[in-house]
């Protein structure tokens, strides 16, 4: 069994995102399939309350948010191919983009058009996630053909950045390749239109297909409670420390709250501050189910606040 844990579901765009990273460096990793929508009882103990998919979890060492996985990959496998060291700057920088705005713009795309046709507690619960609290079914389908636009445009201007071979960003193929890969497979799976809408865009549809092509999936399967009991058995090998920041009132050991920027119905995570660098912060969580773990994020995108 691989000591990467990956705790998804396959319907998930960000989770075939990291499968497809760790298959194109050929990662061997360990499935633990988790419900698309709350309850997630054999996850949320793990991750102090972020809920949100993937996770990936290195014996008590847990890593949420994308990028942060993304980043997390290289660390633990000594495998720096997916966002080479001279890049990481620009590929991280561009998925970033992908992640937010344009991926912001296809979810809206694929779940307005959904509306009448997906389980209502899944749009509600999605819709929550990505619109905030304010969303209205009518507000959203009176505004989704400007939304399209708005997406093409994007897409286009990813289309004319690729040239007829090699990556975004490299040579070879990168996560920012994976990034778009991903971005385009949500859309053509996801929206019935998303097949002819994606022929405006050959150069995308081309990574699209070389990234799934070179990618090899070697996983084994876990259970959800098999993943907690090694998080239980484990110790964590992170860092300690929070490198001071001007005008920062955080320090190590303190108690905070961390939680997407964004306007989200996504819960706070919360634990003792560990670790803090320029882009990730650690906290130590405990929970009886996994005793000590540690939770890693990354700092862009989320705020981070004392606890009162």
């Amino acid at each position: 069994m691989s000591a990467l844990i990956l705790h998804h579901y396959w319907q998930s765009p960000f989770a075939h995102k990291i499968r497809l990273a760790l298959g194109l460096i050929g990662a061997s990793w360990t499935s633990v399939e988790i419900p698309r929508i709350p309850p997630k009882p054999f996850l949320i103990p793990l991750t102090a309350g972020y809920r949100r998919t993937p996770v990936l979890q290195h014996g008590a060492d847990v890593f949420c948010d994308t990028q942060n996985i993304a980043r997390a990959i290289g660390e633990l496998t000594d495998d720096y191919r997916l966002i080479p060291r001279s890049k990481s700057g620009q590929i991280l920088t561009f998925t970033d983009w992908i992640d937010g705005t344009v991926f912001n713009l296809a979810v809206r795309v694929i779940l307005t058009s959904a509306m009448d046709k997906a389980p209502p507690e899944f749009i509600r619960d999605r819709a929550g996630l990505y619109f905030g609290s304010k969303w209205t079914a009518d507000g959203l389908k009176d505004q989704l053909s400007g939304v399209i636009l708005q997406l093409g445009a994007h897409l286009k201007s990813i289309d004319r950045g690729l040239s007829g071979s090699g990556g975004f960003a490299t040579r070879a193929l990168s996560y920012a390749d994976i990034s778009i890969a991903c971005i385009a497979w949500f859309i053509r799976g996801r929206w019935e239109h998303g097949p002819i809408f994606l022929k405006q865009f050959p150069n995308i549809e081309r990574i699209e297909r070389e990234v799934h092509e070179q990618t090899i999936e070697c996983y084994d399967n876990l259970t959800g409670e098999a993943a907690l009991a090694i998080a239980h058995d484990s110790l964590s090998r992170s860092s300690k420390g929070a490198q001071s920041r001007i005008g920062c009132s955080v320090h190590e050991g303190m108690r905070v709250s961390i939680k997407p920027q964004a306007e989200t119905s996504d819960p706070s995570v919360i634990g003792q501050l560990r670790y803090l660098d320029d882009v990730r912060v650690s906290i130590d969580h405990n929970a009886p189910e996994v005793g000590h773990v540690v939770v890693h994020l990354p700092i862009a995108g989320y705020q981070i606040q004392p606890c009162e």
